[in-house]
């Protein structure tokens, strides 16, 4: 895929206007910056976290700053090293200076059965914040509310209804590249650290991936435990999708994107878009995709 900072300038200046803050109670100064494809704060970057309380101040890893189809800010995510919890707390918390870090998208969720056309979606949206620039077709089709409600419904119809590749993500992001201006692979393997390689290659260029998986009969829990910070009465479910383990009854499929990676306390974990809820969650790579883990059957699709 092509970046370009110009790009990166453009996204900015959306959330630049619209944000109100009128807070700027929170801040952060850089420990370590991670470098991960146009923005110089990537997810995975340490920070010391300041504010009023305690409990969410001191070093933290930097998770993203999520932001909604619309162009509107709504969290940055941090991990307190201390705690191990994972805060999402509000942008308008924070000073405009702070948003224009790496952008995760903060997905709409799903309505039904259509996780997949919906992870393509998700996965579209996710590569213009990127920085992608392409043909400028995907910058100019995600522009307004029109072009993303018919992106997202041609999404689920290519998927779902198109019989030519109906099925068959590679071959829609295909169709999609024609249009967009990428090319598209797709990666089934029985080997962890070939997967693990080219995920964490993928998305240090800044570009996503999609998961695509059968499910067993129950959901995992995440990593870390996840806090609203400005909802504190918010039932934050803490369950996640993951692939089926060896063994363990088909249950269904998942389809998710990955959008960033970082390290903590020797082990990888993911940031992930998954359109069964309204924020980004973390998944334990390790864990879930190297314990015992059917991985020969999930399909991994990413474009260039």
């Amino acid at each position: 895929m092509m970046f370009c900072k110009q790009l990166l300038s453009l996204l900015s200046c959306f959330l630049l206007f619209s944000i109100n803050s009128y807070a700027e109670s929170f801040s952060f100064s850089i420990i370590k910056a991670e470098q991960v494809g146009i923005f110089s704060m990537g997810i995975g970057s340490v920070v010391e976290l300041k504010t009023n309380d305690s409990k969410t101040s001191g070093p933290s890893v930097f998770l993203g700053s999520t932001i909604k189809p619309d162009k509107v800010a709504s969290y940055l995510m941090f991990l307190n090293k201390a705690s191990a919890k994972v805060f999402y707390i509000d942008a308008s918390n924070f000073s405009k200076s702070n948003l224009s870090k790496q952008l995760i998208l903060d997905p709409y969720p799903q309505a039904g059965g259509t996780c997949t056309g919906y992870a393509i979606d998700d996965f579209l949206q996710q590569t213009l914040f990127s920085g992608f620039v392409g043909n400028g077709s995907l910058l100019s089709q995600l522009a307004t509310e029109e072009g993303r409600s018919n992106l997202l419904v041609d999404s689920i119809n290519q998927y779902y209804l198109t019989m030519s590749h109906r099925y068959s993500i590679k071959g829609i992001m295909n169709s999609y590249g024609k249009v967009f201006g990428f090319a598209c692979k797709s990666l089934i393997t029985d080997s962890f650290e070939k997967a693990k390689n080219v995920i964490l290659s993928q998305l240090k260029s800044g570009a996503p991936v999609i998961f695509s998986f059968p499910i067993g009969p129950n959901m995992a829990q995440a990593p870390f435990q996840s806090i609203l910070l400005d909802q504190p009465n918010f039932d934050f479910d803490n369950r996640l999708w993951i692939p089926r383990k060896v063994g363990e009854r088909n249950s269904g499929g998942h389809s998710i994107v990955a959008a960033g990676a970082f390290d903590f306390n020797n082990k990888t974990y993911l940031v992930m878009i998954d359109s069964d809820w309204s924020e980004p969650r973390i998944w334990d790579l390790d864990s879930f995709l190297n314990n015992k883990t059917a991985i020969d059957e999930v399909e991994f699709v990413f474009c260039k």
